[in-house]
């Protein structure tokens, strides 16, 4: 898919992403950045302060502890190649474009309080893409490992026009399925998005993207419960995000308790 990562906007909530020496046009509801060792953390402060961020989100796309990974308010883990469509697929789970949707004070509830976030996505095309996007997302919540509880959940479906509620059923009971936690609140967003490289090929396309929000507190009790006993394709390895959290999460606490 295309990177248009440079500025997302949106009718309701402005969100948008940080750049070295940016100047704030207007209020951001939503600030991005992507962490490394080469973000300056007076030139973040100073624009976060400019753009009245309410939420500074930083996005760490190789699991490594960052000295800006202490201003932000949350930090959301995924795969480098992964970064765009994380920064999309937030922007858009409260547009309401589709038969479902969340709103903004649904999103900022999902969010405050709980700094650390987990990003998983499947995307597929042609005549069976959901059964295939569902496959690919299913492999990967299989590999979940934390002992920190999934405090929410939201997920937002990207779909063109054909996309009908016997298909959400489907993506919706899989996750049911497969995805099963305690005392935590799922959100659903379905997107009509036409930019990926399979509707521009005429093709059908699906991709079902999840935010996992966690607790910042540590529990011992496993809290996700995955059903193994169902038969599966397993994705090519270059499509699976192995990404364990547990050792990052237990960093970002120690860090947060140091102050």
């Amino acid at each position: 898919m295309e990177n248009n990562s440079s500025v997302l906007d949106s009718d309701i909530v402005k969100v948008d992403k940080y750049e070295p020496h940016k100047i704030a046009n207007g209020k951001n509801e939503v600030t991005f950045f992507v962490a490394s060792d080469e973000v300056d953390l007076a030139d973040l402060q100073r624009y976060r302060i400019q753009a009245q961020t309410d939420y500074l989100i930083a996005i760490n796309g190789t699991g490594k502890d960052y000295d800006c990974l202490k201003l932000a308010d949350n930090v959301i883990l995924c795969s480098l190649n992964e970064v765009p469509l994380v920064m999309q697929a937030f922007q858009r789970l409260h547009s309401g474009s589709g038969i479902i949707g969340m709103s903004w004070d649904e999103v900022k509830w999902a969010i405050s309080g709980n700094k650390n976030i987990e990003f998983l996505h499947g995307v597929a095309g042609g005549e069976n893409c959901v059964a295939l996007a569902c496959e690919q997302f299913i492999s990967k919540l299989q590999r979940l490992s934390s002992n920190y509880p999934i405090k929410n959940v939201m997920i937002n479906m990207f779909a063109d026009i054909s996309f009908g509620c016997e298909q959400q059923d489907f993506i919706i009971q899989q996750i049911d399925k497969n995805l099963m936690v305690n005392d935590a609140t799922t959100f659903y967003q379905l997107s009509f998005f036409h930019e990926f490289d399979y509707w521009k090929k005429g093709e059908q396309g699906c991709c079902i993207c999840m935010f996992l929000v966690y607790s910042d507190e540590e529990n011992d009790i496993a809290p996700v419960i995955i059903e193994h006993d169902i038969s599966q394709k397993i994705p090519n390895s270059t499509q699976i995000v192995g990404n364990s959290i547990r050792e990052y999460l237990k960093q970002q606490q120690q860090r947060n308790k140091n102050g």
